[in-house]
């Protein structure tokens, strides 16, 4: 098939899957990249239905699964009308488990035809200077590597005639999934004598759980423990101070620093 429209489809809430996707859009080379971004869950816009093209759907890996906000919105979003997609997983470095098979499941729910799957790797959420997870990743050669991918699925798109003839994509995972991350009382909290009420923490929620006032206040519950609040806020008031989450992030640093490297699959 020639490729001519890309139509992009992403969560990003740190920038990791943003700047993956981005190497491999631009190495397929269509002509037209139409990006919807729906980071923000409450206020992002349903992408556009289209027949043609093929589509790049990114999500970053949330305790081994798709986030479930991110399932729920592109079930009720996002249509494939039998067009081709890739599928495109970021994880910390740990594991990806069973996020890209249940991506690629959901992909075939929606309508698309999947034809090649990625795992890329991007600085964990729980990394911090002190306790530091694939820091600075996607680095320099992980574009290399997006950009060889994309290249490898141009290459696969312009071989296919018939997406209908087109076989099962076979990735990694489990069914039933693991369980992912579970609503709770677990979130990042304000030291209010550091915080200077810029409101920057609440702009970068996805979850829009942050509300502002004379204090910072978090719907824990929901909240998504990505840690886009702590990466944005300029004066370090925006932390992590969870017993569990330390023990999470100790072992993380500990025991996942070897750095791993990404995975294509066709």
């Amino acid at each position: 098939m020639i490729l001519e429209t890309i139509q992009v489809v992403q969560f990003s809430p740190t920038g990791t899957t943003r700047a993956t996707l981005e190497g491999i859009v631009q190495a397929m080379g269509g002509s037209e990249v139409v990006v919807s971004d729906m980071t923000f869950l409450q206020s992002a816009s349903a992408p556009e239905s289209l027949d043609h093209g093929v589509a790049v759907i990114g999500v970053p890996v949330y305790a081994g699964r798709v986030p479930a906000p991110v399932v729920d919105w592109l079930r009720a979003n996002v249509t494939g009308n039998g067009r081709p997609a890739v599928l495109v997983t970021v994880y910390g470095n740990r594991a990806f488990e069973d996020a890209l098979l249940e991506l690629r499941n959901l992909a075939v729910e929606l309508g698309f035809r999947p034809v090649a799957g990625a795992a890329f790797i991007g600085e964990h959420s729980f990394s911090s200077a002190e306790l530091p997870v694939a820091p600075g990743r996607p680095d320099d050669q992980d574009l290399i590597k997006a950009g060889e991918f994309g290249r490898l699925v141009r290459e696969k798109l312009a071989a296919i005639k018939d997406t209908d003839d087109l076989p099962e994509l076979q990735v990694p995972g489990n069914i039933p999934h693991r369980k992912g991350v579970q609503p709770g009382p677990v979130a990042p909290q304000t030291e209010q004598d550091l915080c200077i009420l810029c409101g920057l923490c609440a702009e970068v929620c996805p979850a829009g759980v942050i509300t502002v006032g004379e204090t910072v206040t978090t719907d824990k519950p929901g909240c998504l423990r990505c840690c886009a609040c702590i990466r944005a806020c300029p004066t370090g008031a925006r932390v992590f101070d969870n017993p569990a989450i330390r023990k999470v992030a100790e072992m993380l640093h500990t025991e996942h620093g070897a750095r791993k490297e990404p995975e294509y699959f066709f």
